[in-house]
């Protein structure tokens, strides 16, 4: 029921946009901040214990629930509980939304306002810094709010959701953690989102053109003389502003029609729609032959 999960929430954020109001962590919040005040005198906390125990206790909890409903409704609890973990995790905004308040802006004042909401940070005032801002944000944040949720999901069924979400929520949010914490959550975050980003990459190269997405993504590797597992995912989106750039989201039959200031944007979020259906066909393909149950 893997890919249905998937599919069911997925429409469901997309149609029911009132969703993503219940995206709310706060209290994992109050639950880290309290587990630092009150367990910090415990061995290795502010290194490996706090890092299992901040991470742990959720998943803990999530088994809890899911053996609940598995023992009240059998499969069918099991199966809503993965459409509810979904829709929770996926996010915390919809990167659509996001991406459409840029094109769709009626006047330059609400476009730079949305700009600085997609980018987090200021608009470069540079057109070409510009645009790779742009496809940078676009591509980083579908792998966060999106892909890297189906892919752990897919692995490890909730349990696979929660912790990818829960580990990029503490990287990207100031709470009080200690720096060894950090440091452990921060390579977490790196070794979960690297195989989502090879894939997304390799899904890009499909549904677009193979041989440029090969050579960017090659000769990334080549100019700083590291290896495969080396270095961050940056290979992913030099290969996103390649295609980006050189015309081939654009002339290969599937762009929609392109108008507008923002023309990159739009290009950039038709190919995360065009790798989520790549991902979407494999999903599906695995479900027919019985691999994903």
């Amino acid at each position: 029921m893997t890919i249905i999960s998937i599919l069911i929430a997925f429409a469901l954020c997309h149609f029911v946009r009132e969703l993503r109001q219940l995206r709310r962590f706060g209290w994992f919040e109050s639950f880290t901040k309290f587990c630092n005040d009150n367990l910090g005198k415990l061995p290795g906390w502010n290194g490996i214990t706090g890092f299992l125990t901040l991470l742990g206790l959720p998943l803990l909890a999530a088994y809890l629930v899911d053996r609940l409903m598995f023992s009240t409704l059998g499969h069918i609890g099991e199966f809503l509980l993965a459409i509810v973990m979904l829709v929770y995790t996926f996010g915390p905004r919809d990167l659509d939304i996001d991406v459409r308040k840029v094109i769709r802006a009626e006047n330059q004042e609400e476009q730079t306002e949305a700009l600085e909401t997609l980018l987090d940070g200021p608009v470069p005032e540079e057109k070409g810094a510009c645009q790779t801002a742009a496809i940078n944000a676009v591509f980083s944040k579908a792998l966060k709010r999106w892909f890297g949720i189906i892919f752990w999901f897919a692995v490890l069924g909730i349990y696979g959701a929660l912790l990818y979400r829960l580990a990029v929520w503490l990287k990207e949010n100031e709470i009080g953690l200690h720096e060894e914490q950090r440091d452990l959550i921060a390579r977490l975050v790196q070794v979960m989102e690297w195989p989502v980003a090879q894939l997304m990459t390799l899904a890009l190269a499909v549904a677009t053109d193979f041989d440029s997405v090969y050579r960017a993504w090659k000769c990334y590797h080549d100019e700083r003389g590291h290896g495969l597992f080396d270095g961050n995912n940056d290979f992913m989106l030099t290969s996103a502003r390649t295609i980006v750039k050189t015309g081939h989201a654009q002339t290969d039959g599937y762009a929609d029609e392109l108008k507008g200031p923002m023309v990159t944007i739009k290009l950039a979020m038709d190919l995360v729609w065009r790798s989520l259906g790549v991902w979407a066909t494999v999903l599906a393909i695995l479900l027919l032959v019985d691999v994903i149950a």
